[in-house]
């Protein structure tokens, strides 16, 4: 089938759905509904995978529209929508018919869709199209995807660019009636990143803040010196980093990566044993400012340890959740 007639039937179908996403985000609360994991799960299949988070009681779930649904080494559970039969996209479908939301992550290795070379942009930014087609296919409300340095161009070369192709992602999740929210960490401050947001100036696009992708920086980096990380000081300067984001995006803040960080190297996608992120805080900064979206766990660790540590840190953030 040709890839404008495809795209136009998913949009047909996806339409059918849009004033269903937009009441569930009308009604949205911050309550444990929202709170969802991943699929990263190294080593085990995707099905596999979403019947785990079932198990554990997770009513969101993030898919990754990359990756192989057989388990296989080196390689996330997911899914290469483009390769799925008909048969298999419906049970796919069929699959996350069970969580009450359902979000998706753009593949975010391998590619470079805004490289000054036209066959590898080409290449990944058709991979890209792929997967908001899968998207719109699930039923995801929100779409997360990175910004990518450039190779070869500094940002303000690369910049035209970005703008041009989130423009155009935008309208497709426009027509397909989901939103899709750049991910934190490149540009790589909160006034670059919040100008992007704006100069891309698009109803469907916006921001994802992952915890713990602000510590490059520069408002940070000016402020905490390296000695000062695990301090209280230190701790109290990143999480002024992401409250700031949040009151600069405003509006245009769409979705959460949640997650904990180690003190003093300021490692990433930890369980919440650490206390580093203020989540008292957030919550409370996050119900004063009518946040709309989802609240999406990325942990890292042991597969066979991660249900264990996903039910340990779901507890403690509907604990938060509860209390503030």
């Amino acid at each position: 089938m040709h890839t404008s007639r495809r795209r136009f039937i998913l949009q047909s179908l996806a339409g059918l759905g849009c004033l269903a996403r937009a009441g569930k985000l009308s009604a949205r609360q911050l309550d444990a509904s929202i709170i969802g994991m991943n699929t990263y799960f190294p080593g085990w299949g995707l099905y596999r995978t979403i019947e785990a988070l079932q198990e554990l009681g997770f009513q969101t779930v993030e898919m990754q529209p990359m990756g192989a649904i057989e388990p296989r080494p080196g390689v996330p559970p997911g899914f290469q929508f483009d390769r799925l039969s008909a048969e298999e996209k419906q049970k796919l479908k069929k699959a996350v018919e069970g969580f009450r939301h359902v979000s998706t992550h753009i593949p975010w290795t391998g590619l470079n869709y805004f490289s000054p070379f036209d066959n590898i942009a080409e290449f990944s930014a058709r991979q890209v199209d792929i997967a908001l087609e899968a998207s719109a296919f699930l039923g995801a409300e929100v779409v997360n995807i990175h910004a990518q340095r450039a190779a070869h161009l500094s940002q303000k070369q690369s910049w035209p660019t970005m703008i041009r192709r989130f423009r155009r992602w935008g309208d497709f999740a426009k027509a397909s009636g989901f939103r899709l929210a750049i991910e934190t960490g490149y540009p790589q401050s909160v006034r670059d990143f919040v100008r992007f947001i704006e100069e891309i100036n698009h109803s469907h696009v916006g921001a994802t803040i992952d915890v713990g992708h602000q510590k490059q920086y520069a408002e940070l980096l000016a402020r905490v010196k390296p000695e000062e990380k695990g301090t209280p000081a230190g701790i109290k300067a990143y999480n002024d980093i992401n409250h700031e984001l949040i009151d600069r995006l405003g509006s245009k803040l769409f979705h959460f990566h949640v997650h904990d960080i180690e003190p003093d190297t300021w490692a990433e996608h930890k369980p919440l044993i650490h206390g580093f992120i203020d989540y008292p805080r957030l919550i409370k900064k996050l119900r004063k400012t009518n946040y709309q979206g989802l609240l999406i766990f990325e942990i890292g660790g042991a597969t066979a340890q991660l249900p264990a540590i996903l039910r340990d840190s779901k507890q403690k953030l509907e604990a938060h959740l509860a209390k503030n």
